[in-house]
């Protein structure tokens, strides 16, 4: 399966695969260190990112590929 991306959305979507990958090593840090709050904070972080790269994808998959009827 391939894309078509957006250069804006390209850039976006770059942006957020780094920040989800830098967010799961600051969870993995806050997690040795038993900072509850900065795990919290962390898991957000990356769940926004998470939302970000699935927002992009989705806009550019085809409505009959993920199912839904015409």
């Amino acid at each position: 399966m391939t894309f078509d991306f957006s250069e804006q959305d390209k850039q976006m979507l770059s942006r957020s695969v780094s920040g989800w990958r830098d967010a799961n090593v600051q969870i993995d840090t806050a997690i040795q260190s038993e900072n509850w709050s900065a795990i919290d904070s962390a898991q957000i972080d990356r769940s926004s990112h998470a939302n970000t790269i699935a927002l992009i994808v989705n806009k550019y998959t085809d409505r009959v590929e993920q199912g839904a009827r015409p």
